[in-house]
């Protein structure tokens, strides 16, 4: 699929000073993996590409894909957009994935070490509705005997998004504090975060994660799962994906050469800053393969979709199981 020398849209739409390509603006975080579209190592085919980042978790709170052609999302907005029928599609492009598992903590002497200690007790979150949260939730359930309705959720600020939780689930809302304030005076037994809490990063003697060893729990899980699970996705104008289907195409391809640019660079081991570069490499091979990263919709990113839509649609985010069709652009289904 190659783009038109002229046509229909392409005579609506004024080109950046670039004759014969398509504009597009795009916005997404400022990743190693991205940075290759920003500079202008990678240039997408047959597309004038005007890019620009933001903080990550401006992609968690509000429809960014209403100001740009294309956009990063949080995967929880994006798959209740897409079942509210919004005019935004997916490509397979996932710019964020998370070692989950890192994101619980509890009390250091609270004897707290598995999900299921947590039956009967508090859990502080920022809101219920994170895309974290609900992969928490979902995974904690499935593999580790702990539902969400056996918990108290106290969340610190009302949900977005029109999200109401299902009736089931015990929710207080807590304002003055953040999760981790509660959980330093003991007002929840345990914690949720978006991010590494600054507490954590501190190293506070009061904070710890709730797996004792949690980077091991988390290769273990993620063996088993055969994914990382995925946390952001790239969507895009859906009037836009369908009436240029070459466009969601060449995108999917520079975010790869944009990823094998930055997996170049960074199996370079001097180049970062981190001490121990060459031997995180290592166990980064050792425990993720070659490509953690990888997008499209092969096998165990279907999996990884599927069951994050699984979990949101017990979790009553979504009125229904979402398909791959549903969720991605059609050109984009077989890469």
């Amino acid at each position: 699929m190659t783009p038109p020398d002229n046509g229909p849209i392409a005579a609506t739409r004024e080109t950046s000073g670039a004759k014969g390509l398509f504009p597009i603006e795009m916005v997404f975080a400022d990743y190693d993996r991205t940075r290759p579209l920003l500079d202008g190592r990678v240039k997408p085919e047959g597309i004038d590409l005007t890019a620009s980042t933001k903080w990550v978790g401006e992609f968690c709170v509000r429809p960014v894909y209403e100001e740009y052609d294309v956009a990063e999302m949080s995967l929880s907005w994006y798959v209740a957009a897409r079942d509210r029928g919004e005019p935004c599609i997916g490509i397979p492009v996932f710019p964020l994935r998370d070692p989950i598992l890192a994101f619980a903590y509890t009390h250091a002497d609270s004897g707290i070490t598995k999900p299921s200690d947590l039956i009967g007790k508090r859990i502080g979150v920022q809101g219920y509705r994170f895309t974290v949260y609900l992969w928490l939730r979902g995974l904690f359930q499935e593999h580790y005997g702990l539902s969400p309705d056996q918990v108290t959720w106290v969340t610190s600020e009302p949900e977005l998004n029109g999200f109401v939780a299902p009736a089931n689930i015990k929710i207080e809302l807590g304002k003055g504090k953040s999760s981790s304030e509660k959980l330093r005076d003991r007002e929840v037994d345990a914690i949720f975060a978006p991010r590494v809490p600054k507490e954590f990063q501190n190293r506070e003697p009061w904070i710890r994660r709730l797996f004792p060893d949690c980077q091991d729990e988390t290769h273990r899980l993620i063996k088993k799962l055969g994914y990382i699970p995925v946390s952001h996705v790239m969507v895009m104008k859906k009037e836009l994906a369908e009436r240029e289907p070459w466009i969601p195409v060449s995108l999917c391809k520079a975010f790869n050469e944009a990823q094998t640019a930055a997996d170049e660079l960074w199996r370079i081991e001097k180049m970062t800053s981190f001490v121990d570069s060459m031997f995180l490499l290592e166990q980064q091979l050792e425990h993720y393969g070659p490509n953690p990263f990888e997008n499209g919709l092969g096998a165990a990113n279907r999996n990884n979709i599927g069951t994050f839509v699984r979990y949101a649609y017990q979790q009553g985010y979504i009125s229904r199981e979402l398909s791959i069709e549903d969720l991605f652009a059609k050109s984009t289904l077989t890469l």
